[in-house]
Parts: structure tokens; sequence; C-alpha cells
């Protein structure tokens, strides 16, 4: 039985680490596509002159927070906590 837990403990670690894994690897690309979607939102927005072409960079920045807090930051801890 200790054998058996110590077995199930060792695979949901495997698990985690793959998920943080996946996420870094996510947020490389989507940061990518965020910064490049700023930059010419920005410019738009400059050339339209009207702000309300940056409103999509509002849920973006916090797809890209979240995915930055999973990644490289305490969301994990905090979930099992």
């Amino acid at each position: 039985l200790e054998r058996q837990l110590l077995m199930q403990n060792q695979m949901r670690e495997r698990q985690t680490a793959m998920q943080i894994a996946w996420t870094r690897e996510f947020l490389k690309y989507f940061g990518t596509f965020f910064g490049l979607a700023a930059v010419g939102l920005t410019a738009g927005a400059i050339k339209k002159k009207n702000p309300g072409v940056l409103l999509p960079i509002v849920p973006l920045s916090f797809i890209f927070a979240y995915q930055y807090d999973m990644g490289y930051g305490t969301l994990l801890q905090r979930i099992k906590g």
C-alpha cells in the first residue's frame, strides 16, 4: 500500500511537471503573439486616432498573466493550498 501511494505521488508530480513545461512552451508562442498584437493594435490606434482599437489587449493581457503565473509564478502552490 505504501509503495502504491509513493507511485501515485510520483505520477502526480510528473503530471504537474509536464503541465508546467507545456505552459512555459505555450507562453513563448503566446508571448510573441501578444507582443506583436500589442504593437500592431497600438500602431492602428495611433493611425486611426481611435483608442477603442486597443480593447483586445485587455483580455489578451489577462490570458498572458495567467499563463505566466502558471509557468513561472506560484499559481500551483496557491491551488494546492
